[in-house]
């Protein structure tokens, strides 16, 4: 049975749903696509699926990895599924994959963090890479304009959250409502490059 790897982005609206809602959320829109998933053994079988590290509530994703098995993949499966997702999340590829499982492949991301209420971009920057640091997470960062740029690894503990509350901390930001937070990108550090290459270049390299 095909395990297909697909990258979709998470806009507008659909940040509000949530990470554990994403798996029923694909799966539906597959059955109603005409596509059947592989299930799961047990007590209890569900549709068999590995997603990314997790994105917060309110934090937008640009190219987010999962991996899905199905029972068989056609030419026209992707297109089909596409029509059936809500507004915001979007397939932007597909591709059968084996080998390596995606949350070995998931070691760095890359965020860009725009202050919305006049915080000090460089002192956002200082702030969590300094936190970073503390965890071993510190890829790069740099401000263009009143944009923080910045890459980071151990993604389950030093994610979005982290960050924030470093900055509430550091008393520069309020809470979540002072930030707009994207991740970019979800792959591997490429040190020589200094950039996160999504898995999406996997397909073509």
């Amino acid at each position: 049975m095909p395990r297909i790897r697909i990258h979709f982005s998470k806009k507008n609206y659909a940040v509000f749903i949530s990470h554990i809602d994403l798996p029923m959320l694909f799966s539906r829109a597959a059955a109603r696509a005409g596509l059947r998933m592989e299930r799961t053994q047990g007590f209890s079988p569900h549709p068999k699926l590995a997603l990314c590290p997790p994105l917060p509530v309110g934090v937008v994703g640009l190219r987010e990895p999962a991996d899905f098995w199905f029972v068989e993949w056609e030419h026209d499966s992707m297109s089909r599924w596409r029509q059936f997702l809500p507004g915001g999340i979007d397939i932007l590829d597909a591709q059968e994959t084996d080998g390596v499982s995606l949350n070995k492949l998931c070691a760095a991301a890359s965020y860009v963090i725009e202050p919305l209420d006049g915080s000090s971009p460089t002192d956002i920057a200082d702030v969590l890479e300094s936190t970073l640091k503390e965890n071993d997470s510190f890829l790069d960062v740099c401000v263009i304009g009143r944009e923080v740029s910045l890459s980071a690894s151990g993604l389950e503990l030093c994610g979005p959250s982290r960050m924030v509350k470093s900055l509430v901390s550091a008393s520069l930001i309020s809470g979540w409502s002072s930030l707009s937070i994207v991740r970019s990108a979800v792959g591997r550090w490429d040190r020589n490059g200094m950039r996160v290459i999504p898995l999406t270049e996997e397909f073509i390299s």
